[in-house]
C-alpha cells in the first residue's frame, strides 16, 4: 500500500512538474515577447534623437537594454526556479506526511494486533489454569465420592455382618433357655419325687400321730413343694426375660458402637477431602498469583518494546522530514520517501 501511495506522488509530482514547468514556459516567451517590444521601443526612441547622435545613442542604449534585458531575464528564471521548487517542495512534503500518517496508521493497526493476539493469549493461559483447576478439583471429588461410596457398602456390610451375629447371639440363648426351660420340669419331678421321699422317711421314723396326720402333712409338704417349684419356674423366666433385655440391649449398644465408629470414619473422610480441596485451592490461588504478576511484567516488556517502536518510527520521521531536497525540479531529482521498516515479524 505504501509503495502504491509512493509510486502515485511520484507520478503526480511529475505530472505538477510538467504542468509547472509548461505554464512557466508560456510565461518566459510572453516575458521575451515583452523584451522584444521593448527593445522596439528603445529603437524607436533614437528617431527623436539628432540624425548626427543617433548611431551613438543607439549603441548606448542597447548596451543599457542589453545588461537591464539579462539582469531582468535572470531575475525572471530565478523566480521561476524558485516558485517551481517551493511548489514541488511543499507537496514533497505533503507526501511524506501522508506516507508517515499511513505508516503510522499502519504501525498503530500492527501493535493493536499484537495486544490482541497477546491478549487473546493471556486469556487462554488463564482459562487453562482454571479449567485445570476445575479438571484436578473434579477428579478428586470424584475419588472421594468413590471412597464414599465403597466405604458405604462395607458399612452396610459390617453393619449386616453385625446383625448376623447380634441375630445368633440371641439364637443361642434363646436355645439355652429353652433347654433351661425344658430341664427344670424333670429336675423338679426327679428332686419332688427325692424330697417327697426323704419327707416320708423322715415321717415314718419321727411320727407320733395317726396315719390322716401324715396324710395331711404330705399333703401340705406337697402343696409347699407345689409353690417351690412355681417360684422357681418364676424365677428362671423372670432371668430368662432379664438376660434376654440385657442381649438385646448389649446388640443394640454393638450397632451403636459401630454406627458411631462408622461415622468417625466418614466424618474422617469428609474431612479429609474438605482439607485436599482446600490446599488445591490454595495452591491453585498461589498459581494464578505469581501467574498474574509474571503477566504484569509481560505487558509492561511488550508496551515498552511497542512504545520504542513507535519512537524509532517518529525519529525516522523527523529525519525523512529535515532531509529538504535542496534542488526539486533538477532532472533525475525527485525527492523519494523511504517507508519506515518495522522488523517485527507476526
Amino acid at each position: 500500500k505504501i509503495e502504491k501511495i509512493e509510486a502515485d506522488h511520484n507520478v503526480k509530482l511529475r505530472d505538477e512538474t510538467k504542468r509547472i514547468k509548461a505554464e512557466q514556459e508560456r510565461d518566459y516567451h510572453k516575458f521575451l515577447e515583452q523584451l522584444k517590444l521593448k527593445k522596439k521601443e528603445v529603437k524607436n526612441s533614437v528617431e527623436k534623437v539628432p540624425k548626427s547622435q543617433r548611431k551613438e545613442t543607439l549603441k548606448q542604449r542597447m548596451s543599457f537594454y542589453a545588461e537591464d534585458k539579462a539582469k531582468q531575464e535572470e531575475n525572471f528564471l530565478a523566480s521561476q526556479k524558485n516558485d517551481l521548487d517551493t511548489t514541488l517542495k511543499k507537496m514533497i512534503s505533503n507526501n511524506k506526511r501522508e506516507i508517515a500518517e499511513q505508516e503510522r496508521e499502519c504501525l498503530n493497526k500492527k501493535q493493536e494486533f499484537i495486544r490482541d493476539r497477546e491478549a487473546a493469549i493471556w486469556e487462554m493461559e488463564e482459562n487453562h489454569l482454571y479449567e485445570k483447576h476445575q479438571l484436578m478439583k473434579q477428579q478428586l471429588k470424584d475419588q472421594y465420592f468413590l471412597q464414599r461410596h465403597l466405604l458405604l457398602k462395607k458399612h452396610e456390610k459390617e453393619t449386616e455382618q453385625m446383625q448376623r451375629y447380634n441375630q445368633r447371639m440371641i439364637e443361642i440363648l434363646k436355645g439355652r433357655q429353652q433347654q433351661e426351660k425344658g430341664r427344670l420340669p424333670r429336675i423338679q419331678r426327679s428332686e419332688a419325687k427325692t424330697r417327697l421321699a426323704m419327707f416320708k422317711q423322715s415321717l415314718r421314723i419321727n411320727s407320733s400321730g395317726s396315719s390322716s396326720e401324715d396324710r395331711k402333712r404330705v399333703k401340705e409338704f406337697s402343696l409347699q413343694e407345689e409353690k417351690r417349684q412355681k417360684a422357681e419356674r418364676q424365677y428362671q423366666q423372670q432371668k430368662h426375660e432379664n438376660q434376654m433385655r440385657e442381649m438385646i440391649g448389649q446388640c443394640e449398644n454393638n450397632i451403636r458402637e459401630l454406627q458411631q465408629l462408622q461415622n468417625e470414619k466418614c466424618h474422617m473422610l469428609v474431612e479429609n477431602e474438605t482439607q485436599r480441596l482446600k490446599q488445591l485451592d490454595e495452591k491453585h490461588n498461589q498459581q494464578m498469583k505469581e501467574w498474574r504478576e509474571h503477566l504484569r511484567l509481560r505487558k509492561k516488556a511488550i508496551e515498552e518494546e511497542l512504545n520504542a517502536k513507535k519512537r524509532d518510527q517518529e525519529a525516522f520521521f523527523m529525519m525523512s522530514e529535515s532531509s529538504v531536497c535542496l534542488n526539486p525540479s533538477s532532472p533525475q531529482k525527485l525527492s523519494k520517501f523511504v517507508p519506515y521498516l518495522d522488523s517485527t515479524t507476526i
